[in-house]
């Protein structure tokens, strides 16, 4: 059986790691978005990456994630691929010559920011909470 104060103890390091957590969640979130390296034209997808701690006691996950539709093509890019009209008959854009039926996308480079950022981010988390672990 374990003791009330082992209990208390424990209870508390899993307070603490939780709050360890939260604050290293938000230094990865800016250092995400100082370390982006597309081009931005609004800013809405560099501001959008965010981040946080999801679960309680034991089970404790930490994230970093994009908050725009199209994250998932900064972060991993995208292949070659048509473009079609979905409601009209053409697309026309300004500045084209002329409505056209498809274009060919020569597809987007990765932006792996969240994935390095977590990679470079890894052991120093981990050394974090291990120090909290072992120290009294």
């Amino acid at each position: 059986m374990v003791s009330s104060r082992s209990t208390e103890y424990i209870n508390r390091k899993l307070a603490g790691t939780h709050m360890i957590l939260l604050n290293f969640a938000g230094i990865l979130s800016s250092e995400a978005k100082r370390g982006a390296t597309w081009r931005d034209r609004t800013s809405h997808a560099r501001q959008s990456i965010h981040s946080g701690v999801d679960g309680r006691g034991r089970d404790l996950t930490i994230y970093l994630a994009h908050g725009v539709k199209y994250g998932a093509v900064l972060e991993e890019g995208s292949q070659p691929h048509i473009i079609r009209p979905k409601n009209k008959k053409a697309l026309y854009w300004s500045g084209a010559a002329h409505p056209v039926k498809m274009v060919n996308h020569p597809g987007t480079r990765a932006h792996p920011v969240l994935e390095n950022t977590l990679k470079n981010n890894k052991n120093r988390l981990m050394k974090n909470v291990s120090d909290w672990w072992a120290n009294e």
